[in-house]
């Protein structure tokens, strides 16, 4: 029986490898991202690979349009057994230059937003007894002043999965992050999007872990 999972903040590396992997055990794949061009190329490659893939355009920093995504491709896909949320703001800003307004901003995308994906969704995954799986990072314990922004949004975002792992078991939704430990690149031995999928792909079969160091 096909099952379905919706990422969010889908992009040609870590998530694509995500989409593939569940893919290629049946599972049907909705994609959400801000950039329609972005988001059609994906598609399109992932359905030339043989796999059922449906996507809707938002703004992951926007709660509306982020919500109005999420049950569209919930209903569309006909339920949702995975949510991975993978959205966050890449810059290479030192924490003193940063503005109260941006820090706000940023963490309503990298955490805020995240919780709210999960309210959205959390009958669903309830009758699914699915799970939520968090991109995690090594800045939530080593933080960055260089990259200070999205340091306090990976710790925040880790917090936010311990928490959610403890009350949502008892729903039979499973939560866990990976903190990724490294650059992800396509090319890397240790740290590639193929191999990062199969330990997303791990732990949701486990169901166990809070969170997986990497």
């Amino acid at each position: 029986m096909n099952k379905n999972i919706i990422i969010v903040g889908a992009g040609p590396n870590l998530s694509f490898g995500v989409a593939e992997k569940f893919g290629a055990n049946n599972f049907s794949i909705g994609l959400i991202s801000r950039n329609e061009e972005k988001l059609k190329g994906l598609a399109a490659e992932l359905i030339l690979k043989g796999f059922n893939v449906k996507y809707a355009v938002a703004d992951a920093s926007n709660t509306n349009e982020l919500e109005n995504a999420l049950l569209r491709l919930n209903n569309e896909l006909g339920g949702v057994d995975v949510l991975l949320y993978n959205a966050t703001h890449m810059k290479f800003r030192n924490i003193m230059d940063e503005k109260t307004e941006d820090l706000v901003e940023d963490f309503k995308l990298s955490v805020a937003n995240a919780f709210h994906s999960v309210k959205t969704l959390q009958e669903k995954l309830k009758e699914s007894k699915g799970a939520v799986l968090f991109t995690g990072g090594g800045l939530a314990t080593h933080p960055n002043v260089q990259v200070g922004s999205l340091s306090i949004g990976k710790a925040a975002l880790k917090n936010l999965a311990l928490q959610l792992h403890e009350v949502m078991k008892v729903e039979n939704i499973y939560v866990g992050t990976l903190t990724v430990n490294n650059a992800i690149s396509k090319d890397s031995e240790t740290h590639s999007p193929k191999i990062l999928a199969e330990m997303y792909w791990e732990m949701y079969e486990k169901r166990s872990d809070a969170e997986i160091q990497y």
